[in-house]
């Protein structure tokens, strides 16, 4: 062949190479957002079925969306139509196209300018004011909040002690160089493990990443219950997948047809998805113990009952308030339903339910529940007397006076009369009396009870009632709820409680429950981000740390 015809051809193909890269941009970075499942940048153009991203490397992207995607605008709500060309967009991908599409408009309290950092990923670890995420790249790092940190879920803005080990979140900083967060946005439900399933593996689509089960089974209450004879869930190529140890790659799991599968599930935009999964690969065996010793070098932990060592490694489900936490999660003291796999010489840990719950999710938190009697009602404090404080689920009494401070922000709430009070109430009614005065005798007076909830020495929330109770009947639970609250004829407001566990002082450990059972609100204090709310307002799937009486409950937080 002449060389004039080799040149013509070698123009030719790099004119056509240049016109492919410089029309789709699709070709420029085939490894981040296609393989990450995101994408992060500024959006160009907006079509009718598609839209042009420029990431923050200035690699653009045309793409099309999925059959019914979600929008939203400063974590609120939208439609396409809301958004603007220049404005920062952060998107979700399935096979290749948009199914979330998060947008940030300049007018959003604690906006980023362009060129600002954001980082997304997963908080590994919380210690006061750090936070160890491990980002979507795979990389951890360590960030700081201060005060002025703003902490936002579902749109709206919450104390940073509402944060769990586990949460999804998005980190804003206001200086590209910076390690301190300016704002934090937390994913909602979507990052609350939806089910703990197991099922036998009967066919893997790996086109559409669905794979098909049978002999399924729900971890609920304490055991594995029946839930299908045969059921189709998808998983997301970027799920870890394990067996012994060893990662697998979806792309071979129909090679795994007949395995038993250990899956944690998530609600993905209404639908269930695999989180993460391991597969079965010897004999199953059980557990419920508490874990006496971690022993990091050998990578195994110690049963207190039996003393049985069991390995973990890194494909061990680890679930912790109903997260999907790293195995660096574990500690000594904590109460959990093991599946083990192999022989009794030869041990390892597939998954890891723990039970414990606290009032605090972290040590950012400084949140108390005391009870006892209001001694006296100043302006902005008030003293209890013969109080009791709960103590590592446990009522400790105390012979003496404790003074906690109220203000405008403060909810009180009267037991008797069923209403909010307003502090200008709660000072000047009848709530603390000298019991030995003429007045008190004339008007057959006497001091009030209270439970109160407490930031420190600051009081977010209180309950009066007339009457003391019995704190020896009392005990404290962990549980979730199952179905809508309902408001019933002979009983009044009460909730369907599921995978609850009750705190043994005995046994010193959480104990789960085997059934499910129905909690009586009626004379409950509950709370939610620090303020008192009503029974209607609780949901499906809310996690609740309680104090009750039987099923009478006293105090609910909902966590």
């Amino acid at each position: 062949m002449k060389k004039h015809s080799l040149d013509k051809i070698f123009v030719s193909t790099m004119v056509v190479l240049s016109i492919l890269f410089s029309t789709t941009g699709v070709f420029a970075d085939l490894t981040t957002p296609y393989r990450q499942g995101f994408i992060e940048g500024f959006l160009m153009e907006i079509g009718e079925n598609e839209v042009s991203i420029e990431e923050y490397d200035g690699t653009l992207h045309t793409l099309s969306f999925d059959k019914n995607p979600l929008f939203a605008i400063d974590t609120l709500n939208a439609s396409l139509k809301d958004f603007k060309a220049g404005m920062e967009v952060y998107a979700t991908l399935k096979n290749r196209n948009i199914s979330y599409m998060e947008g940030f408009s300049t007018a959003a309290p604690g906006y980023i300018p362009e060129g600002s950092k954001i980082r997304t990923g997963t908080i590994k670890a919380i210690d006061r004011n750090q936070l160890i995420i491990k980002l979507d790249t795979g990389k951890e790092e360590t960030y700081f909040t201060t005060p002025a940190t703003i902490l936002l879920k579902d749109g709206k803005r919450v104390s940073l002690n509402t944060l769990y080990v586990g949460d999804r979140v998005k980190l804003y900083f206001d200086e590209i160089n910076t390690m301190m967060v300016s704002r934090i946005a937390v994913q909602g439900k979507s990052i609350q493990v939806k089910g703990l399933y197991k099922g036998k593996i009967a066919a893997a689509d790996v086109i559409d990443e669905d794979l098909t089960l049978t002999d399924l089974k729900l971890f609920r209450n304490g055991q594995w219950e029946n839930v299908s004879s045969a059921k189709t869930i998808s998983y997301s190529g970027d799920s870890p997948i394990y067996i012994g140890g060893q990662e697998v790659s979806p792309s071979k799991l129909k090679y795994y047809v007949g395995n038993t599968a250990y899956m944690v599930v998530k609600d993905f935009f209404s639908s269930d998805r695999v989180e993460a999964m391991v597969l079965k690969n010897q004999y199953e065996t059980n557990y419920t113990d508490t874990i006496e010793e971690m022993n990091w070098y050998a990578q195994s932990f110690e049963l207190a009952t039996n003393h049985r060592n069991l390995t973990f490694n890194d494909g061990t489900i680890v679930i912790k308030n109903g997260r999907l936490v790293d195995i660096y999660a574990l500690g000594p003291g904590m109460d959990a339903f093991i599946v083990g796999d192999g022989r009794i010489d030869g041990m390892a840990a597939n998954v890891v339910y723990i039970y414990n719950e606290d009032m605090n999710n972290s040590n950012i938190g400084q949140d108390y529940l005391y009870e006892g009697r209001i001694d006296v009602v100043f302006r902005d404090s008030i003293i209890l007397r013969d109080f009791a404080l709960l103590n590592k689920h446990e009522w400790e009494g105390f012979d003496d006076t404790k003074e906690l401070y109220y203000d405008e922000d403060t909810m009180i709430y009267d037991l008797e009369e069923g209403k909010i009070k307003t502090p200008e109430e709660f000072y000047f009614e009848d709530y603390a009396v000298d019991e030995d005065s003429d007045y008190a005798d004339d008007y057959d007076l006497e001091d009030w009870y209270a439970y109160v909830y407490t930031d420190g020495d600051r009081i977010n929330a209180i309950m009066v009632q007339k009457n003391r109770d019995s704190l020896l009947r009392q005990r404290v639970t962990n549980g979730v709820i199952g179905a809508v609250p309902e408001n019933h004829q002979w009983t009044g407001w009460r909730v369907n409680i599921i995978n609850a566990s009750d705190w043994s002082p005995r046994n010193g450990q959480w104990m789960a429950r085997k059934d499910a059972f129905n909690l009586i609100l009626e004379e409950a204090m509950i709370i939610k981000d620090g303020k008192i709310i009503q029974a209607d307002e609780l949901k499906p799937n809310d996690r609740l740390y309680i104090v009750r009486d039987g099923l009478e409950a006293k105090v609910v937080i909902v966590k």
